[in-house]
């Protein structure tokens, strides 16, 4: 059974189901984890930058990885990220001790089901963030430059442009494209940054994956919030 350890969280916690709202804010999110009829079910997901968890087996426990969390035992297999300098995915078997990577604040990862349920996400937001912090952009050898990131729960940009416009204000105009996974269709859905084609609606607990064409300065993107 999870042994899932509330934050503290300094302000209040707000319940968001598709809009999150306040500054400083904790979060506890109902996030759907979906399946499809290809029994492809994988979902990006993000949790907040302030969240209980330190490894990828963490996150397994808290969904219901070998026992059972907020969802059945067995219904996550595994947690991915995707390693943008080796450009290649890097995988965690749930249960297992192998690759049991370190959660990483502003990093968007991958959740493979065997169910739909509903995981409870709690956490808060990182506000070094803002200024000091900053998250930063790889690029490749295969110039195949994804990174995963994780939007702000409570960011003030509502779709993939607005993120874009965001990224290349702060970064030198790198950033051109942003895409999820649509997991019901089973195939990615991608904005082209700059145009009016796929402006699709950022939600809270899933992740963008952007692409780049340089890495900007380190820790460039500052993202910001309500």
């Amino acid at each position: 059974m999870s042994t899932k350890v509330k934050l503290i969280l300094v302000i209040c916690t707000v319940f968001v189901a598709a809009i999150a709202v306040g500054s400083n804010m904790g979060f506890k999110l109902n996030y759907n984890l979906l399946t499809n009829a290809a029994n492809n079910n994988i979902n990006w997901v993000a949790v907040p930058y302030f969240d209980n968890y330190t490894t990828a087996e963490n996150v397994c426990d808290d969904i219901g990885g070998d026992s059972a969390g907020d969802c059945a035992a067995g219904t996550i297999t595994s947690l991915s990220y995707w390693d943008t300098a080796n450009n290649a995915g890097y995988t965690h078997s749930c249960g297992s001790t192998k690759n049991d990577f370190a959660v990483t604040a502003g990093r968007g990862m991958q959740a493979t089901v065997t169910a739909a349920c509903s995981w409870k996400i709690v956490g808060s937001h990182d506000d070094s963030y803002d200024t000091t912090n900053g998250l930063s952009f790889i690029t490749n050898a295969a110039n195949n430059n994804v990174n995963w990131i994780s939007v702000p729960y409570h960011s003030t940009n509502a779709a993939a442009e607005a993120l874009c416009t965001e990224i290349n204000t702060d970064c030198g105009n790198i950033a051109t494209s942003a895409s999820y996974w649509d997991t019901a269709n089973n195939g990615a859905y991608t904005h082209s940054c700059g145009s009016t084609k796929n402006n699709f609606n950022l939600v809270p607990g899933t992740a963008v994956q952007l692409t780049v064409t340089a890495t900007g300065s380190s820790g460039c993107f500052h993202p910001a919030h309500y």
